[in-house]
Formats: structure tokens, C-alpha cells, sequence
């Protein structure tokens, strides 16, 4: 699926010296078909350090915050999903991003998705420091789950 490129919405008139931004859109979603169970996949999201693909993983901060060393994390309960963030810092990245896991023939869906708006100086942040690796990254932590169910089929379950 991909990344859909930050969208600038610009508000102003007919003279553009008068037009003003106001945000980045950002929506990202990866899917991938794993096979495992839903239960094995929740299981995994769950556990950072198993599946990070670089490190060091977010580290804890406790009340379910995490330092990701650019963003702080705070971990949030969110309807159909398995695991669910919303950035707190920096402020001007409103920014959530979740993991879903489905059912599907011959395994499960694993979804991840980010959502939300950057403002200011976050817009530069998520432009020139977060989406170029994300894709990638994202790419890469699949494959790290994938690899873990493939060695240990009944863990996590």
C-alpha cells in the first residue's frame, strides 16, 4: 500500500503572497498476509524488542509512553486494534498509529497505519527525517514478524 504523500492544505486568497499553510496531512498503511494467527500476531506487536527492526525499539517511559528518540509515544486503546500510539511530542506532529490484525485466507492480516497532520516545524520532521525511512522500515519489521512466527509457529499464541 504505501505512503500517500504529505498533502499541504493552504488556505488564502486570489494573491498568493496571502496564502498561508496550515498542515501536512500524512496517511501511511502497510498490509501484509502472515501466516498466523490473529492471537500470534498481537502477541508479537506486542514485544518491540522482538520485532524492531533497528535498534534501540521505543523505549518505555512508563504510564504507556515510549521515546522513540525523535517522538514520544503515549500507547492508547483504539477500537479493532491490536496496538495503538498517538504522538505527544513533538506537539505540532498530531499523528496516531495503529496496528490491526484480520483473518484472512491462509493466515492473518497484519495492517499498520499512521494518520494524522504535521504542523510548524513537525512538517519538516516527518518530510525529511520520518517518511523517507519509513516505508522501508515498516517493509522491514513485517519481515522481522514474519521470521519470528516462521522460527517459533506456537509462540505468542
Amino acid at each position: 500500500m504505501g505512503s500517500d504523500r504529505g498533502e499541504v492544505v493552504i488556505i488564502g486568497g486570489r494573491n498568493r503572497s496571502e496564502w498561508r499553510r496550515t498542515e501536512m496531512r500524512i496517511r501511511n498503511c502497510h498490509e501484509r498476509v502472515i501466516s498466523a494467527t490473529p492471537a500470534q500476531l498481537a502477541g508479537l506487536v506486542s514485544d518491540f524488542e522482538a520485532i524492531w527492526p533497528a535498534q534501540p525499539a521505543p523505549r518505555p517511559l512508563g504510564d504507556r509512553r515510549y521515546d522513540t528518540s525523535s517522538m514520544i509515544w503515549e500507547e492508547f486503546d483504539r477500537p479493532g486494534a491490536v496496538r495503538a500510539f498517538r504522538v505527544t511530542f513533538p506537539e505540532e506532529l498530531r499523528v496516531q498509529h495503529w496496528f490491526e490484525v484480520q483473518p484472512h485466507d491462509g493466515g492473518t492480516l497484519l495492517r499498520h497505519t499512521v494518520e494524522g497532520e504535521a504542523f510548524g516545524q513537525a512538517e519538516a520532521l516527518w518530510r525529511d527525517r520520518i517518511e523517507p525511512d519509513h516505508d522501508p522500515f515498516l517493509e522491514a519489521l513485517f519481515d522481522k514478524i514474519e521470521a519470528a512466527v516462521a522460527q517459533n509457529p506456537d509462540q505468542h499464541e
